[in-house]
């Protein structure tokens, strides 16, 4: 297939051969050229910007064989240029010959508006003329008959041999990242045959939403099930996650059929200003909000904390600079809880404030509140003197305060009687103070924002949740205000920042370079577990709920039987390498005489190879795999504290397989360990498969069945695992494992 474009094709990357992990090469043509000369990077930035894109498109599925489907993780620092990156793949898709590119872009009106209408601009998708390279929509709903016209003729026209590339349009959907929304454009695409139609899928900030939420329970969410069915209604497609703050896709979803297939680091343009620059070493970027100040909803002062009105002050400096200089707006973010109430107090306070100054700077030179505020003033451009070299002289800023002062919107940017979060038209003032919550948490881009006050403790400490709360990461070095920049944090989060930050670049030069040498994601994972360096239970990587389920102990079951036959295969394989290098014996621990009560054993097995067994493990079941993953993460701090610690394994009734009837055709089964029996006396004839472990190590059981459903045959020589780690051995090996600690070694 020819690219859509009649321009000259020009092979982007590499220049001569496939990198290791593609599969094949795309092309630029005049769509990811028009992105990159439309990001105002230069000419070196721009090719590296193709180059990057077209090395994750190309490890994705071929238009030109258009089979299969393939899932890429794309992972880039807060803010750093993860939307033009996934625009210049878009463009790259339609080169290439891609129909369709659907961006689940946020979980909140106000995110996919901002997604939708950059990348109209970007991809300049109302430009040029004649028929248009680009049909865009926002939201398609399945009970609108113009919608499902609207893809059967893109997909009509595509494969309709008389037209050229260039008169084939790529169809653009934007679409929320919620249950009714996602329902309606799946139902649009199951009324039509798609196979063998590439499609492009992109999900923004992939570790919100689309994870499943309600694994523990044993359920999915629906928005994780909204996806999955949505990929199961394109048969052909590449699916890519972008995110800042990978763990939970590459920690909870990485033995799923879902997870990443391949990983790819982005790297940020020069002047990027992330967590290395805010959080050096005695940063001077970053001042401390006093505990006293922090703002609890059911215990709000009367009066504004100190630090937030020195914070505000900071910020009115720094405006006043930059209307001198005639550098463009500023915004500050008030970014206190999430319930409401302590957002209205937070936004009167800062309203207050501004118009007190407001009228204190208008009365006469010698009015002694006047004179007040200066001096308040004096402080704030002092603090701004420390970092900002070319800040005007103080007399210059007094006389732009007013200014500043006076076109400045204090907004609470929350749904507080509203119908949803508002939008900003940035042009409307020539500053901005937000006051927000959840609303500003992640994706949203605060415009030119200089001064951050954050007045709230830890939370529940998650480290992806206290990554995606620092909007002020961004290019203001690139921009020219970064001196400018104040972040105001209570202690225990400006800790828990400087651990992250050094935790974010271990991990990022670990999926370099697994993305490097096209390596499987599995090897990483195995890195990830065990290797004391990137720890996986340190306070700044990972939360409680990941260990907390396994610090009691007991067993581990397999639940999810998986339905594919391949995956089985390959389960049963590492399964039986396992088994060829042991010693096994006959279990005499119970005298059985039937061969469905007599199992083989080999109770001095290295703890490092029932690892290396649960890292090549596959799993269907989300359930499962968020067991198994807290099972890894208990038996590799086990084995980081005795590097010589040893496993039982079991090889279940080899001699007499035995059958197993599961639920529903998933293959989902309850438990697959036989219980107790008794014999006519009452007396116990088989304690039962879990009497079979032992006291004071972990155990592995392995079992092998054919599975029936309703009775009738369903799949033969099902492996099915489960593990058991005495209680006393998992507490003492997760104890110190809690959040705001270090793991042991």
């Amino acid at each position: 297939m020819k690219p859509m474009d009649k321009n000259p094709n020009i092979v982007v990357t590499p220049r001569a051969s496939l990198k290791p992990g593609m599969k094949w090469l795309p092309v630029e043509g005049d769509q990811a050229a028009g992105v990159a000369k439309r990001s105002k990077l230069n000419e070196g930035a721009q090719e590296k910007l193709i180059q990057s894109s077209a090395e994750i498109l190309g490890k994705g599925i071929d238009p030109k064989t258009a089979t299969g489907n393939a899932t890429g993780l794309v992972v880039g620092y807060v803010q750093s240029g993860k939307t033009l990156s996934f625009t210049t793949a878009i463009g790259l898709a339609r080169d290439n010959g891609f129909p369709i590119v659907i961006v689940i872009a946020g979980n909140k009106d106000s995110l996919l508006t901002q997604s939708h209408d950059r990348l109209a601009r970007d991809l300049d998708v109302d430009g040029g003329e004649g028929l248009p390279a680009w049909k865009m929509e926002k939201n398609p709903r399945s009970q609108d008959s113009q919608y499902e016209q609207l893809i059967r003729q893109a997909i009509e026209n595509w494969r309709d041999p008389t037209r050229d590339p260039d008169e084939k349009s790529t169809l653009l959907l934007t679409v929320l990242k919620q249950n009714q929304r996602l329902a309606s454009l799946t139902a649009l695409f199951k009324k039509m045959n798609l196979k063998n139609v590439p499609a492009l899928l992109i999900d923004d900030e992939a570790d919100q939403a689309s994870l499943n939420t309600k694994v523990k329970r044993g359920e999915e969410s629906t928005t994780y099930q909204r996806l999955r069915e949505l990929r199961e209604a394109l048969p052909c497609h590449t699916f890519l996650q972008y995110t800042a703050t990978p763990q939970a896709p590459l920690l909870i979803n990485i033995a799923d059929n879902l997870s990443p297939d391949f990983v790819h680091v982005l790297e940020p343009g020069n002047g990027y200003t992330g967590g290395a620059a805010f959080f050096a070493p005695n940063s001077p970027y970053i001042k401390l909000i006093p505990q006293q100040d922090l703002l609890q909803s059911n215990a709000l002062p009367t009066d504004p904390p100190e630090s937030l009105l020195d914070a505000t002050r900071v910020f009115f400096v720094g405006l006043a600079a930059s209307l001198i200089s005639k550098s463009g707006r500023r915004s500050m973010l008030i970014h206190p809880a999430r319930e409401r109430v302590t957002h209205q107090v937070a936004a009167a306070w800062a309203t207050a404030a501004k118009e007190e100054w407001a009228n204190a700077l208008g009365a006469s030179e010698n009015d002694p509140d006047r004179l007040e505020v200066i001096e308040e003033f004096r402080k704030a451009y002092a603090e701004l003197e420390i970092t900002e070299e070319e800040l005007p002289s103080f007399d210059e800023i007094v006389k732009k305060l007013p200014r500043a002062l006076r076109n400045t919107t204090v907004i609470e940017f929350n749904t507080r009687g509203r119908p949803k979060t508002p939008e900003i038209n940035w042009r409307n003032a020539e500053g901005w103070i937000l006051v927000g919550g959840q609303a500003v948490d992640r994706g949203f881009t605060v415009d030119s924002l200089t001064v951050t006050y954050m007045p709230r403790g830890m939370g529940m400490g998650n480290a992806d949740t206290l990554q995606q709360r620092a909007r002020f990461f961004g290019y203001a070095k690139a921009r020219g205000y970064f001196g400018i920049c104040r972040v105001y944090l209570e202690q225990a989060m400006r800790d828990a920042y400087q651990d992250y930050v050094e935790h974010e670049e271990l991990m990022r030069n670990e999926l370099r370079r697994v993305a490097e040498k096209g390596e499987s994601l599995r090897t990483w994972r195995r890195r990830f577990i065990l290797d004391p360096g990137l720890n996986p239970c340190r306070r700044s990587v990972i939360s409680d709920p990941y260990t907390r389920s396994t610090i009691g102990g007991g067993w581990t079951r397999q639940r999810g039987t998986i339905v594919d036959p391949e995956a089985r295969a390959a389960n049963m394989q590492v399964l039986q390498r396992l088994l060829d290098g042991l010693d096994l014996e006959n279990d005499t621990s119970y005298p059985a005489k039937s061969p469905a009560q007599q199992h083989k054993v080999d109770r001095a097995v290295p703890l490092s190879k029932l690892i290396d067994v649960l890292i090549d493990y596959g799993f269907e079941d989300p359930r499962d795999t968020a067991t198994f993953t807290g099972l890894l993460i208990t038996l590799a701090e086990g084995l980081r504290q005795d590097p010589n610690a040893t496993v039982t394994i079991y090889r279940m009734r080899p001699g007499a397989p035995g059958s197993r009837e599961v639920k529903n055709d998933s293959g989902e089964i309850e438990n697959f360990q036989q219980g107790r029996t008794a014999t006519a006396g009452g007396g116990q004839s088989y304690p039962g498969d879990a009497f079979f472990m032992a006291g004071d190590r972990v155990s592995l059981q392995i079992h092998v069945y054919d599975l029936t459903l309703n009775k009738k045959p369903f799949a033969q020589s099902v492996p099915l695992i489960t593990v058991h780690v005495p209680a006393a051995l998992a507490a003492d090996w997760l104890v110190q494992v809690q959040r705001g600690q270090q793991a042991t070694s």
